[in-house]
């Protein structure tokens, strides 16, 4: 994962200044909750963070130290998350959820390249049929990546889409369906009882799909994250995270509030609009990009 250079104004270049002044604990700890904080991460995130560095820090004052201490205490954000689950060999389903612009259009292309470039042979699924340019903004990715889309009109039921995906990648010599969805705000009921009837639709072709469901947050998302992930968890039964946007714009430390708060592993990772432009994420590779002086 490249993700050596996205913080380079955001969050690592501050470091020089942490470094270059406060000498005793209470100044090294007033500083590093500061930069904490411009950096995007939830106080209730900060505040769990520097009690338990507080704990450990002991006789232990230097700014050296403390950095470490600190490193430990994010890389524990992401302690125990598991990586993808789907299995080389085996048919499989991922269907991406999220709210209105978070990505999802793109991101189902790019984990489309991705799985394509490892050997797997993959069917998209236009299930936005509420967006004008839903389906045909799949459909153009299809044909630059050379991977079939199967779509509808605009305004057609969401769910005929869906079966007419499944029945494809059930009867079809293909490995992977990768689905995108209409945009939805996860306060309209009704738009998220879609996505029972979507993932009902799913299940009846095989009990084990979607293998994977997850929720597309654009990473500049505050703290509505969280209500965003309780929705879709409670509705589409979501079971990781893809975060996409995640540029030179972010400040890097709202990955750690995401992952922290939802309880939910972070998966993959979108770095920009080329299909490419997507990692499988790495909790150690991020936190030293983080800490990078």
């Amino acid at each position: 994962m490249a993700f050596k250079d996205l913080f380079a104004t955001k969050f690592r270049a501050p470091w020089a200044s942490f470094f270059a002044s406060a000498e005793n604990r209470e100044e090294i700890a007033g500083q590093l909750e500061e930069l904490l904080l411009l950096a995007d991460i939830a106080l209730p995130v900060v505040e769990r963070i520097m009690a338990n560095i507080a704990k450990k820090a002991k006789n232990r004052d230097g700014k050296e130290e403390t950095l470490e201490l600190l490193r430990q205490e994010l890389l524990a954000v992401f302690a125990g998350q598991r990586r993808s689950s789907l299995a080389a060999g085996e048919k499989n389903v991922i269907l991406l959820v999220g709210v209105n612009g978070s990505g999802k259009t793109t991101s189902a292309a790019k984990l489309a390249r991705y799985y394509q470039d490892r050997g797997q042979r993959v069917l998209l699924a236009a299930g936005d049929t509420f967006r004008a340019a839903g389906s045909s903004q799949l459909g153009l990715w299809g044909e630059k990546l050379g991977i079939p889309v199967v779509s509808g009109e605009r305004g057609a039921d969401p769910g005929s889409v869906i079966f007419n995906a499944m029945q494809s990648w059930a009867s079809k010599d293909l490995d992977l369906l990768v689905i995108d969805t209409a945009g939805r705000m996860q306060s309209k009921e009704n738009l998220m009882r879609e996505l029972e009837k979507i993932t009902k639709i799913i299940g009846k072709f095989s009990s084990r799909q979607p293998a994977e469901t997850w929720l597309v947050l654009d990473a500049s998302t505050g703290q509505n994250a969280l209500v965003q992930a309780e929705k879709f968890r409670e509705f589409s039964g979501i079971n990781g995270l893809l975060l996409a946007k995640l540029d030179g714009s972010a400040k890097g430390g709202g990955v750690i509030s995401i992952a922290a708060q939802m309880r939910l592993p972070v998966l993959f990772v979108g770095t920009g609009e080329g299909p490419g432009d997507l990692w499988e994420f790495d909790a150690g590779e991020f936190v030293d990009s983080l800490l990078a002086g």
